[in-house]
Protein backbone atom coordinates (compact mmCIF):
# COMPACT_ATOMS: atom_id res chain seq x y z
CA UNK A 1 0.00 0.00 0.00
CA UNK A 2 1.18 3.36 -1.15
CA UNK A 3 1.91 5.92 1.77
CA UNK A 4 1.76 10.43 1.51
CA UNK A 5 4.39 12.60 3.24
CA UNK A 6 1.73 12.77 5.86
CA UNK A 7 1.68 9.12 6.94
CA UNK A 8 3.66 9.11 10.12
CA UNK A 9 2.06 12.15 11.23
CA UNK A 10 -0.99 10.06 10.76
CA UNK A 11 0.61 7.33 12.98
CA UNK A 12 1.32 9.63 15.55
CA UNK A 13 -2.03 10.49 15.73
CA UNK A 14 -3.36 6.86 16.37
CA UNK A 15 -5.62 7.49 13.19
CA UNK A 16 -6.93 4.17 11.92
CA UNK A 17 -6.26 3.81 8.39
CA UNK A 18 -7.81 2.65 5.35
CA UNK A 19 -7.21 1.99 1.66
CA UNK A 20 -8.16 4.27 -1.33
CA UNK A 21 -7.18 3.31 -4.65
CA UNK A 22 -3.94 1.83 -3.42
CA UNK A 23 -3.04 4.94 -1.04
CA UNK A 24 -3.56 4.55 3.32
CA UNK A 25 -5.36 7.56 4.13
CA UNK A 26 -7.16 7.68 7.36
CA UNK A 27 -10.36 6.02 8.11
CA UNK A 28 -10.69 7.96 11.78
CA UNK A 29 -8.78 9.90 14.85
CA UNK A 30 -9.18 8.37 18.19
CA UNK A 31 -11.44 11.23 19.22
CA UNK A 32 -14.21 9.23 17.01
CA UNK A 33 -15.85 9.85 13.69
CA UNK A 34 -19.12 11.68 15.40
CA UNK A 35 -16.64 14.13 17.09
CA UNK A 36 -15.34 14.65 13.89
CA UNK A 37 -18.07 15.57 12.48
CA UNK A 38 -18.97 18.43 14.66
CA UNK A 39 -15.84 19.93 14.72
CA UNK A 40 -15.82 20.13 10.91
CA UNK A 41 -20.12 21.27 10.62
CA UNK A 42 -18.52 23.80 13.33
CA UNK A 43 -15.70 25.05 12.63
CA UNK A 44 -12.92 23.15 9.91
CA UNK A 45 -11.74 19.77 9.14
CA UNK A 46 -8.53 18.69 7.19
CA UNK A 47 -8.18 15.73 5.38
CA UNK A 48 -5.62 13.95 3.84
CA UNK A 49 -7.07 12.96 -0.08
CA UNK A 50 -3.70 11.10 -1.11
CA UNK A 51 -5.77 8.80 -3.03
CA UNK A 52 -6.55 12.16 -5.49
CA UNK A 53 -4.45 11.89 -8.82
CA UNK A 54 -3.17 14.82 -10.83
CA UNK A 55 -2.79 15.59 -14.45
CA UNK A 56 -1.59 18.46 -16.53
CA UNK A 57 -2.53 19.07 -19.79
CA UNK A 58 -0.58 22.28 -21.70
CA UNK A 59 0.16 23.02 -25.29
CA UNK A 60 -1.40 25.26 -27.92
CA UNK A 61 -4.45 23.26 -28.45
CA UNK A 62 -4.80 22.30 -24.70
CA UNK A 63 -7.97 24.55 -24.49
CA UNK A 64 -9.99 23.01 -27.31
CA UNK A 65 -8.90 19.50 -26.47
CA UNK A 66 -10.08 19.78 -23.31
CA UNK A 67 -13.33 21.00 -24.13
CA UNK A 68 -13.72 18.69 -26.62
CA UNK A 69 -13.01 15.73 -23.78
CA UNK A 70 -14.90 16.60 -20.69
CA UNK A 71 -18.27 18.24 -20.34
CA UNK A 72 -18.24 21.68 -19.08
CA UNK A 73 -17.28 24.80 -20.77
CA UNK A 74 -13.29 24.87 -20.70
CA UNK A 75 -13.14 26.70 -23.57
CA UNK A 76 -14.03 30.07 -21.54
CA UNK A 77 -11.78 29.56 -18.95
CA UNK A 78 -9.15 31.72 -18.02
CA UNK A 79 -6.09 31.66 -15.69
CA UNK A 80 -7.16 31.57 -11.95
CA UNK A 81 -10.77 29.98 -12.59
CA UNK A 82 -11.76 26.05 -12.97
CA UNK A 83 -15.00 24.23 -12.76
CA UNK A 84 -15.72 20.78 -12.46
CA UNK A 85 -16.06 18.16 -15.60
CA UNK A 86 -17.68 14.66 -16.15
CA UNK A 87 -15.21 12.21 -18.08
CA UNK A 88 -17.96 10.46 -20.04
CA UNK A 89 -18.32 7.43 -23.03
CA UNK A 90 -19.50 8.31 -26.67
CA UNK A 91 -23.20 7.22 -24.73
CA UNK A 92 -22.97 9.77 -22.11
CA UNK A 93 -21.90 7.43 -19.40
CA UNK A 94 -19.77 8.63 -16.39
CA UNK A 95 -16.51 7.16 -16.63
CA UNK A 96 -14.74 9.55 -13.61
CA UNK A 97 -15.00 13.10 -12.55
CA UNK A 98 -12.25 15.95 -11.95
CA UNK A 99 -11.94 19.31 -11.09
CA UNK A 100 -9.80 21.13 -13.68
CA UNK A 101 -8.37 24.56 -13.04
CA UNK A 102 -6.94 27.01 -15.71
CA UNK A 103 -3.19 27.54 -14.52
CA UNK A 104 -2.11 29.26 -17.80
CA UNK A 105 -2.83 30.57 -21.21
CA UNK A 106 -2.60 27.12 -22.73
CA UNK A 107 -2.39 25.37 -19.40
CA UNK A 108 -4.64 23.07 -17.22
CA UNK A 109 -4.46 21.40 -13.97
CA UNK A 110 -6.77 18.80 -13.20
CA UNK A 111 -7.41 16.99 -9.78
CA UNK A 112 -9.10 13.01 -10.95
CA UNK A 113 -12.42 11.38 -8.93
CA UNK A 114 -13.03 7.75 -9.06
CA UNK A 115 -9.79 7.32 -11.68
CA UNK A 116 -6.07 6.80 -11.18
CA UNK A 117 -3.15 8.86 -13.24
CA UNK A 118 -2.43 5.91 -15.18
CA UNK A 119 -6.26 5.23 -16.06
CA UNK A 120 -6.55 9.06 -17.23
CA UNK A 121 -3.46 8.53 -19.55
CA UNK A 122 -4.31 5.53 -21.46
CA UNK A 123 -8.08 7.00 -21.87
CA UNK A 124 -7.05 10.03 -23.33
CA UNK A 125 -3.72 9.65 -24.52
CA UNK A 126 -5.55 8.09 -27.88
CA UNK A 127 -7.78 11.36 -28.35
CA UNK A 128 -4.02 13.16 -29.18
CA UNK A 129 -3.17 12.43 -32.47
CA UNK A 130 -2.76 15.80 -34.20
CA UNK A 131 -3.28 18.08 -31.63
CA UNK A 132 -0.33 19.94 -29.79
CA UNK A 133 -1.22 18.77 -26.69
CA UNK A 134 1.23 17.63 -23.61
CA UNK A 135 0.10 15.22 -20.66
CA UNK A 136 1.54 14.94 -17.35
CA UNK A 137 0.26 12.58 -14.80
CA UNK A 138 1.39 12.26 -11.69
CA UNK A 139 0.00 9.86 -8.25
CA UNK A 140 1.56 11.84 -6.18
CA UNK A 141 3.26 15.17 -6.22
CA UNK A 142 1.40 17.90 -5.81
CA UNK A 143 -0.66 16.18 -2.83
CA UNK A 144 -4.15 17.08 -1.93
CA UNK A 145 -5.23 18.57 1.22
CA UNK A 146 -8.76 19.88 1.29
CA UNK A 147 -10.15 22.17 4.80
CA UNK A 148 -14.04 21.80 4.74
CA UNK A 149 -16.23 23.96 6.99
CA UNK A 150 -18.03 27.14 7.67
CA UNK A 151 -13.85 27.99 9.14
CA UNK A 152 -12.06 26.92 6.64
CA UNK A 153 -11.21 30.70 5.15
CA UNK A 154 -10.55 32.20 8.09
CA UNK A 155 -7.83 29.63 9.17
CA UNK A 156 -6.13 29.51 5.73
CA UNK A 157 -5.86 33.52 6.20
CA UNK A 158 -4.58 33.03 9.20
CA UNK A 159 -1.53 30.76 7.96
CA UNK A 160 -0.91 33.45 5.47
CA UNK A 161 -2.56 31.26 2.35
CA UNK A 162 -4.92 32.96 -0.13
CA UNK A 163 -8.59 32.43 -0.47
CA UNK A 164 -10.34 33.12 -4.01
CA UNK A 165 -13.89 34.20 -3.68
CA UNK A 166 -15.74 32.64 -5.92
CA UNK A 167 -16.33 28.55 -6.90
CA UNK A 168 -13.85 26.59 -9.11
CA UNK A 169 -11.35 29.77 -8.65
CA UNK A 170 -7.90 29.29 -7.41
CA UNK A 171 -4.72 31.41 -6.17
CA UNK A 172 -0.63 30.31 -6.24
CA UNK A 173 0.60 31.38 -3.04
CA UNK A 174 4.10 32.74 -2.65
CA UNK A 175 5.30 30.02 -1.75
CA UNK A 176 4.04 27.52 -4.35
CA UNK A 177 0.48 26.50 -2.70
CA UNK A 178 -2.56 26.37 -5.03
CA UNK A 179 -5.78 27.27 -2.88
CA UNK A 180 -8.91 26.15 -5.09
CA UNK A 181 -12.37 27.09 -3.65
CA UNK A 182 -13.96 23.53 -3.59
CA UNK A 183 -16.70 22.42 -1.54
CA UNK A 184 -16.67 18.54 -0.94
CA UNK A 185 -19.20 18.31 1.84
CA UNK A 186 -22.15 20.67 1.81
CA UNK A 187 -20.52 23.55 3.97
CA UNK A 188 -17.79 24.84 1.72
CA UNK A 189 -14.44 24.73 2.06
CA UNK A 190 -10.74 24.30 -0.31
CA UNK A 191 -8.66 22.17 -1.66
CA UNK A 192 -4.60 22.88 -1.47
CA UNK A 193 -2.45 21.52 -4.28
CA UNK A 194 0.89 21.16 -2.58
CA UNK A 195 4.69 20.42 -3.18
CA UNK A 196 6.27 17.48 -1.49
CA UNK A 197 8.90 20.08 0.47
CA UNK A 198 5.44 22.17 1.71
CA UNK A 199 2.55 19.07 2.74
CA UNK A 200 4.15 17.86 6.77
CA UNK A 201 4.59 22.17 7.60
CA UNK A 202 1.17 23.21 6.25
CA UNK A 203 -1.05 20.03 7.54
CA UNK A 204 0.68 20.99 10.99
CA UNK A 205 0.46 25.10 10.57
CA UNK A 206 -3.38 24.21 9.94
CA UNK A 207 -4.53 22.06 12.78
CA UNK A 208 -2.20 24.79 14.70
CA UNK A 209 -5.01 27.61 13.48
CA UNK A 210 -7.85 25.75 14.75
CA UNK A 211 -8.57 23.13 12.05
CA UNK A 212 -9.41 19.82 13.38
CA UNK A 213 -8.44 16.28 11.68
CA UNK A 214 -10.23 14.60 9.65
CA UNK A 215 -11.04 11.05 8.41
CA UNK A 216 -13.07 9.72 5.55
CA UNK A 217 -15.85 8.16 7.92
CA UNK A 218 -16.46 11.92 8.81
CA UNK A 219 -15.92 13.14 5.42
CA UNK A 220 -18.92 10.14 4.45
CA UNK A 221 -20.95 11.52 6.78
CA UNK A 222 -21.15 15.37 5.83
CA UNK A 223 -21.43 14.41 2.09
CA UNK A 224 -24.54 11.91 2.42
CA UNK A 225 -26.14 14.27 4.94
CA UNK A 226 -26.32 16.77 1.98
CA UNK A 227 -26.45 14.80 -0.74
CA UNK A 228 -23.41 14.82 -2.42
CA UNK A 229 -22.65 11.54 -4.47
CA UNK A 230 -19.16 10.45 -4.61
CA UNK A 231 -17.69 8.57 -7.53
CA UNK A 232 -17.73 5.70 -8.50
CA UNK A 233 -19.10 4.83 -4.46
CA UNK A 234 -22.81 6.13 -5.37
CA UNK A 235 -22.65 5.22 -9.26
CA UNK A 236 -21.64 2.26 -12.08
CA UNK A 237 -20.39 1.71 -15.56
CA UNK A 238 -24.05 2.71 -16.65
CA UNK A 239 -24.70 6.26 -14.34
CA UNK A 240 -25.55 9.42 -16.06
CA UNK A 241 -24.48 12.55 -14.77
CA UNK A 242 -28.14 13.26 -14.23
CA UNK A 243 -28.96 10.10 -12.62
CA UNK A 244 -25.93 11.23 -9.90
CA UNK A 245 -27.65 14.74 -9.66
CA UNK A 246 -24.42 16.31 -10.76
CA UNK A 247 -25.36 17.72 -14.06
CA UNK A 248 -25.98 21.24 -12.87
CA UNK A 249 -22.43 21.44 -11.41
CA UNK A 250 -20.56 19.50 -14.38
CA UNK A 251 -22.19 20.13 -17.43
CA UNK A 252 -22.33 23.52 -19.79
CA UNK A 253 -25.10 22.62 -22.08
CA UNK A 254 -24.27 26.03 -24.62
CA UNK A 255 -20.77 24.90 -25.30
CA UNK A 256 -19.60 23.11 -28.44
CA UNK A 257 -19.05 19.14 -28.99
CA UNK A 258 -17.57 16.65 -26.46
CA UNK A 259 -17.84 13.02 -26.17
CA UNK A 260 -21.29 11.85 -24.91
CA UNK A 261 -22.93 15.17 -25.88
CA UNK A 262 -25.98 13.65 -27.87
CA UNK A 263 -27.18 11.59 -25.12
CA UNK A 264 -26.29 14.39 -22.40
CA UNK A 265 -28.18 16.62 -23.95
CA UNK A 266 -31.22 14.92 -25.00
CA UNK A 267 -31.62 13.77 -21.47
CA UNK A 268 -31.60 17.21 -20.22
CA UNK A 269 -34.17 18.54 -22.89
CA UNK A 270 -36.78 16.05 -22.44
CA UNK A 271 -36.02 15.39 -19.08
CA UNK A 272 -36.48 11.86 -19.28
CA UNK A 273 -34.90 9.86 -16.36
CA UNK A 274 -35.28 7.08 -14.93
CA UNK A 275 -33.74 7.12 -11.75
CA UNK A 276 -31.34 9.47 -9.62
CA UNK A 277 -29.51 9.53 -6.43
CA UNK A 278 -32.04 10.57 -3.28
CA UNK A 279 -31.02 10.95 0.15
CA UNK A 280 -32.84 8.87 3.00
CA UNK A 281 -33.18 8.69 6.80
CA UNK A 282 -32.67 5.06 8.26
CA UNK A 283 -35.33 4.08 11.35
CA UNK A 284 -33.35 3.01 13.79
CA UNK A 285 -29.14 2.76 14.05
CA UNK A 286 -28.23 -0.21 12.44
CA UNK A 287 -26.99 0.86 8.67
CA UNK A 288 -28.21 -1.67 5.75
CA UNK A 289 -25.27 -2.90 3.80
CA UNK A 290 -24.60 -1.33 0.38
CA UNK A 291 -26.55 -2.52 -2.44
CA UNK A 292 -29.56 -3.53 -0.22
CA UNK A 293 -32.72 -2.98 -2.57
CA UNK A 294 -35.31 -0.59 -2.09
CA UNK A 295 -38.40 -1.72 -2.01
CA UNK A 296 -42.30 0.30 -3.01
CA UNK A 297 -45.63 -2.08 -2.69
CA UNK A 298 -43.51 -5.18 -3.05
CA UNK A 299 -41.56 -3.73 -6.25
CA UNK A 300 -37.12 -3.04 -6.10
CA UNK A 301 -37.10 0.74 -7.36
CA UNK A 302 -33.58 0.97 -6.34
CA UNK A 303 -30.65 0.47 -4.09
CA UNK A 304 -28.24 1.60 -1.24
CA UNK A 305 -25.28 3.17 -2.54
CA UNK A 306 -24.16 4.73 0.70
CA UNK A 307 -24.73 4.90 4.20
CA UNK A 308 -23.39 6.88 7.39
CA UNK A 309 -24.15 7.46 11.22
CA UNK A 310 -24.74 11.56 11.38
CA UNK A 311 -26.22 13.42 13.74
CA UNK A 312 -27.66 10.51 15.62
CA UNK A 313 -29.51 9.51 12.82
CA UNK A 314 -28.55 6.13 10.14
CA UNK A 315 -28.64 7.97 6.41
CA UNK A 316 -28.24 6.50 3.42
CA UNK A 317 -27.73 7.66 -0.43
CA UNK A 318 -29.78 5.66 -2.70
CA UNK A 319 -30.90 5.39 -6.53
CA UNK A 320 -34.14 5.16 -6.69
CA UNK A 321 -36.61 5.10 -9.53
CA UNK A 322 -39.00 7.92 -10.54
CA UNK A 323 -41.69 6.82 -8.96
CA UNK A 324 -40.00 6.90 -5.26
CA UNK A 325 -38.67 10.49 -5.36
CA UNK A 326 -41.83 12.21 -3.27
CA UNK A 327 -40.35 13.73 -0.01
CA UNK A 328 -41.30 12.01 3.13
CA UNK A 329 -42.45 8.81 1.09
CA UNK A 330 -41.77 5.35 3.57
CA UNK A 331 -39.92 2.83 1.79
CA UNK A 332 -38.83 -0.62 2.66
CA UNK A 333 -34.39 -1.93 2.83
CA UNK A 334 -34.35 -5.43 1.93
CA UNK A 335 -30.97 -7.45 2.49
CA UNK A 336 -31.10 -11.25 3.11
CA UNK A 337 -33.56 -11.82 5.56
CA UNK A 338 -32.66 -8.55 6.86
CA UNK A 339 -35.46 -5.48 6.43
CA UNK A 340 -35.35 -1.60 7.67
CA UNK A 341 -37.84 1.01 7.19
CA UNK A 342 -36.31 4.14 5.34
CA UNK A 343 -37.95 7.55 4.44
CA UNK A 344 -36.90 9.98 1.56
CA UNK A 345 -35.86 13.56 2.68
CA UNK A 346 -34.77 16.07 0.12
CA UNK A 347 -33.60 18.47 3.08
CA UNK A 348 -31.07 16.70 5.51
CA UNK A 349 -29.17 19.07 5.78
Amino acid sequence: MKTSPLHAVHEAAQASMTEINGWATPLEFPTGAASEETLAAEGAGLLDLCSADTVVLKGPDARRFCNGMFTNNIRGLQPGEGNRSAMCDAKGRVLGLLDIYCTGPDQFEGVLEGVDAEWFEGRYEMYIVFDDVEMEVSAQEPWVLTLQGPKAESILQSVGLPTPEQNGHHILSDSGIRVMKKDRTGLGGFDLLLPSDAIVKTHADLLAAGASPLGHTAFDALRIRHGRARWPVDGNEKSLVHELAINEEVCNFNKGCYLGQEVINRIDVKGQIAKKIMPMIIEGTELPPLGAEVVLDDKTVGFITSTAHSNGQALALAVLRKKAWDSGLSLVIQAEEKVWKGQLNNTLD
